[in-house]
């Protein structure tokens, strides 16, 4: 059974894991908004966690689009970001391998963008991760695998501009 669990504004004293077998996970959901350059704040957006494959815990970002949140090292996650009013996204985390830190725990800032469905698109090459972090041990940090990242930015951007054109007929 998932827990759910409140989301608040972070501060800047709470940019920090809880401790050093957790690592802090923050940033804002936004909206790309068809048909202007703009993004506005994503409110309520849900977020559900996936620990080593089952659902571990699903919240929604606060009303300004900000989240917050710890998680254990040693699991995979996948977070999977959008709910009924966006197009999801998803995103995996391995942290099997992420040491914790004698000072401080390891930081992973994700801003993520969501547009919303537009009727007669298919988005099923969405369910694959826009990005994998994982820990890479010359950095001793959490890390984008750029290579994901960038050939799955190409699709994003190419269903974004599909569902624009789309929406705005």
């Amino acid at each position: 059974m998932a827990a759910m669990l409140m989301v608040s504004a972070p501060t800047e004293d709470s940019l920090q894991p809880i401790d050093q077998e957790h690592f802090l996970i923050y940033g804002f959901t936004v909206e790309k908004v068809y048909g202007s350059d703009n993004e506005a704040n994503a409110p309520d957006t849900r977020c559900i966690v996936y620990r080593d494959n089952e659902i571990y815990v699903a919240f929604k970002s606060s009303d300004k689009g900000e989240y917050i949140f710890n998680l254990p090292l040693g699991h995979e996650y996948t977070l999977e970001f959008g709910g009924e009013d966006f197009v999801n996204k998803r995103v995996v985390i391995d942290a099997k391998k992420c040491k914790p830190k004698k000072k401080k725990g390891h930081v992973v800032e994700m801003d993520m963008s969501l547009f919303r469905p537009v009727d007669g698109i298919d988005y099923k090459d969405l369910e694959q991760p826009i990005v994998r972090w994982y820990y890479d041990n010359y950095e001793k940090a959490m890390v984008p695998d750029l290579e994901v990242l960038d050939g799955m930015w190409r699709t994003v951007e190419r269903l974004y501009k599909k569902s624009e054109k789309e929406a705005m007929k």
